[in-house]
């Protein structure tokens, strides 16, 4: 039978490896992995609120996001059947104008498609209240995302081929993890069309 090794001789051998110096290629390595990964992190100097209106993935400048919330009743207004106004919501007590959204882009409705192995940590119809400027407007988003940090310069332009080519208030696009593309919406463009519709 042989003889087992003494805790002694296996604690030396891990305080060799461990007392040993990396090589210079090794701290190179490291430091290159280390500082692009710094710079990656300086880099994303923006932050985009990113929500679902149908089958299209938006995306707000996350400080007009005030707050997230489950949705609750819309009151009509009258002679504003349709439209791009779709009522009020009492959001904390406070009368807020709730706006269909996806009307002011011209979306069509749809659900978008399940990835496979996706996980689903996603909060889903909510309703979205926004602060810019001291005005506080509402609307019902299919989902929504949360809060995505990015750099500015992976912003590019909006293909031919996604239904907000065509909308004036879309200013790029953005590809976040999972394939994920964001269209990225100009809010204060929005909110004076949306005023207009409201004079």
């Amino acid at each position: 039978m042989s003889a087992k090794p003494s805790n002694d001789a296996s604690h030396s051998a891990v305080a060799r490896l461990l007392d040993r110096a990396p090589d210079h290629g090794e701290l190179q390595s490291a430091t290159l992995h280390v500082a692009a990964r710094e710079q990656d992190l300086r880099s994303l100097t923006r932050t985009l609120f990113v929500f679902r209106l149908g089958s299209e993935w938006l995306g707000l400048p996350a400080a007009v996001a005030d707050e997230v919330i489950e949705p609750r009743p819309i009151h009509g207004l009258p002679h504003r059947r349709e439209g791009v106004v779709r009522g009020l919501v009492n959001v904390r007590g406070q009368l807020t104008v709730c706006v269909a959204l996806e009307a002011l882009l011209q979306l069509q409705p749809g659900a978008v498609a399940e990835r496979p192995g996706a996980r689903r940590n996603l909060l889903s119809k909510r309703l979205v209240v926004l602060s810019v400027h001291d005005q506080r407007l509402a609307f019902e988003s299919d989902e929504v995302h949360g809060s995505h940090r990015y750099d500015p310069a992976a912003v590019g332009n909006v293909p031919a081929t996604v239904a907000l080519s065509g909308a004036p208030f879309s200013t790029g696009v953005l590809s976040m993890d999972g394939g994920r593309s964001v269209g990225l919406l100009d809010v204060e463009l929005m909110i004076g069309a949306i005023n207009r519709r409201l004079g």
